[in-house]
């Protein structure tokens, strides 16, 4: 997949939590659907989040707050998911 040019630029950026997103994604228990994509968001430590696809693509992170993802779950764009209820390819 070719990416953008701001893509490329955040892939450099050695300042974002991507290198962290698989370990996170097997460790936490705080797990999100979005409503509206399908993907499936994990959030770590120091608000690492993390958002991989149905097929277990990591498809980007970035950083959240506690209050950010309370707001994205209360507004119903984010639903709360338990590990044993993740498709079977991202457990």
């Amino acid at each position: 997949m070719k990416r953008t040019e701001h893509g490329e630029e955040r892939h450099e950026d050695e300042s974002r939590p991507t290198s962290e997103a698989l370990r996170d994604k097997a460790e936490t228990n705080e797990i999100y659907s979005d409503v509206e994509t399908g993907y499936y968001i994990f959030v770590g430590e120091r608000g690492r989040t993390h958002v991989f696809t149905v097929e277990n693509l990591h498809h980007t992170s970035f950083r959240t707050t506690k209050y950010n993802r309370f707001e994205r779950q209360i507004s119903g764009k984010w639903e709360i998911v338990f590990r044993k209820d993740l498709p079977d390819a991202l457990k």
